[in-house]
């Protein structure tokens, strides 16, 4: 390990609430292990992730943007374009995930993948199967809320029977007595897009992907009702193409996506024809509305993976 023994525990850039409370319940984990872990971020928190940390009073980790000599875990994320900077400069010593794999390694380590709905379901997992460690009440409260919002309530079709089962033996602990309500409550923190600029929009909870020599960056924002998004979408779109455009990416699309109506408007600057190549419908305005549509990772991310493959 690098110097001090310090292992720092990771989501991804532009964090969401599962990278953020996944890193700080495992960190919680390592150390009952007797592990000299610490949970850190590498971007700002949202208003969501805001939410859940002050109500169960858990302390926001600090920020680290530079990997370098530093031993780390990955967690929520496995593409380097994701990590902090100087991420190959790190020693990698573990990666949690739940998203498709494109990481690679010099070195045997502990990879950790499965195919559910969140990452703090896994580490819920950990917990629930380790008699030697102890889950307090606030850690199984933000690990619950994390559960809750990759899954958005049970909605997403990401979500598995196990990410529910999870979540309610977390719910107990945490002495939540209504998930859906505590999720809605959580939820609406998010929604409003009225105090955000476009800019903060876009990035919210954005992702860079690299197809090849495709470069595609989508970023996704969660509404009660399109009426925000609508009001601002020419504002938005041209915030779109001017990012675009600055950082030469090929495809790139905000996702807002209706979590009572369980659909998604896409917002994007396209160098050629891939919103309509990849989902089968011509969009008006670069704007295209899709039905039943709600995950990036399950609904966005392969068809567009399937196209820039091709090229």
């Amino acid at each position: 390990m690098k110097k001090n023994n310090i292992i720092y525990v990771i989501g991804h850039k532009q964090p969401d609430t599962d990278s953020i409370c996944a890193s700080i319940a495992y960190a919680h984990y390592l150390k009952q292990k007797g592990k000299n872990a610490i949970a850190v971020k590498s971007g700002e928190i949202n208003p969501e992730t805001k939410y859940v940390l002050d109500y169960f009073k858990v302390q926001e980790p600090e920020t680290l943007t530079d990997a370098a000599e530093k031993t780390m875990i990955l967690l929520d994320h496995n593409e380097k374009n994701q990590s902090p900077d100087n991420i190959d400069k790190a020693e990698i010593i573990e990666v949690i995930d739940h998203h498709k794999i494109v990481f690679g390694c010099p070195d045997p380590i502990y990879f950790h993948s499965e195919p559910i709905g969140s990452t703090s379901t896994i580490i819920a997992k950990k917990y629930f199967n380790d008699q030697s460690v102890k889950l307090d009440k606030n850690i199984a409260g933000i690990l619950l809320s994390a559960i809750l919002s990759d899954t958005v309530i049970f909605k997403s079709p990401t979500t598995t029977k196990e990410d529910i089962e999870i979540a309610k033996k977390l719910a107990e602990i945490a002495e939540i007595k209504n998930i859906e309500e505590f999720g809605i409550e959580m939820k609406k923190t998010k929604a409003s897009l009225k105090r955000m600029s476009a800019e903060d929009i876009i990035f919210s909870d954005f992702k860079t992907y690299e197809f090849g020599k495709t470069k595609f960056g989508g970023g996704q924002v969660e509404v009660i009702d399109f009426n925000e998004v609508n009001e601002r979408k020419q504002e938005l779109l041209e915030k779109i193409e001017e990012i675009a455009k600055k950082e030469n990416y090929d495809l790139l699309i905000l996702m807002a996506t209706d979590i009572i109506k369980k659909d998604s408007l896409l917002l994007f600057f396209e160098k050629d024809s891939y919103i309509e190549k990849a989902f089968s419908k011509k969009p008006e305005n670069n704007t295209l509305y899709l039905e039943g549509v709600m995950s990036r990772k399950k609904q966005i991310i392969p068809p567009l993976a399937k196209l820039f493959s091709k090229k």
